[in-house]
């Protein structure tokens, strides 16, 4: 969480303090310092409002391995490449909210539990990855470009939608990373059953 907040932080100092220096709308200071704050601001309600969407579709939409959700060897390589394991417990977990966390499996061997961890983690996937065009819809807020009277959009709302995307998208790396484990957990569990019963 500390490394977000600085992201965070250091994301609207430096737009904030850029657009006031450069004064690309001939503007007062703190127009640009409202507007930055703004942006992040609906960001953070649009990336609530895709949240909140999702978690109220039903589960038979995420008990399938595919789609956003099957993590593909090529995807694999990918996140092995870009160091997933190593940077993976900076980024924060926000099970909290759903009263199940997913930085750890604590139970590997009740398949009930990996069953609904799965089913959380691909929750979490579709959140994380909608929410990353929904980010950009931010831009749209600046009504006076329509008119060609702002470049707010490209200056303050794009940088931020930039770096809200960017936070937003990790998450998903990460359960998409460990997605693949935990369904090998699930049928080794079912194989051990089943071995069990002969």
């Amino acid at each position: 969480m500390v490394f977000y907040l600085i992201v965070i932080a250091v994301t609207l100092a430096a737009t904030s303090l850029l657009n006031i220096f450069f004064n690309p709308m001939h503007e007062a200071w703190w127009v640009y310092l409202v507007a930055t704050f703004g942006a992040a601001l609906v960001c953070f309600l649009l990336d609530a409002l895709v949240a909140i969407i999702i978690r109220k579709m039903p589960e038979k939409y995420f008990q399938k391995d595919k789609g956003i959700f099957h993590t593909s060897e090529k995807e694999l390589r990918f996140y092995r490449a870009i160091g997933v394991q190593k940077w993976k417990d900076y980024i924060p977990e926000l099970g909290g909210f759903t009263n199940f966390h997913k930085d750890k499996v604590l139970n590997p061997f009740d398949n009930e539990y990996i069953a609904h961890f799965i089913l959380e983690a691909r929750y979490g996937i579709a959140i994380h990855i909608y929410s990353v065009p929904a980010s950009f819809l931010v831009i749209l807020l600046d009504y006076r470009m329509y008119m060609g009277q702002s470049n707010l959009f490209l200056t303050i709302a794009l940088p931020i939608a930039f770096v809200n995307a960017i936070l937003i998208v990790l998450p998903a790396f990460i359960l998409k990373y460990n997605l693949p484990r935990l369904l090998r957990i699930y049928e080794g569990n079912l194989k051990m059953k089943e071995k069990n019963r002969t």
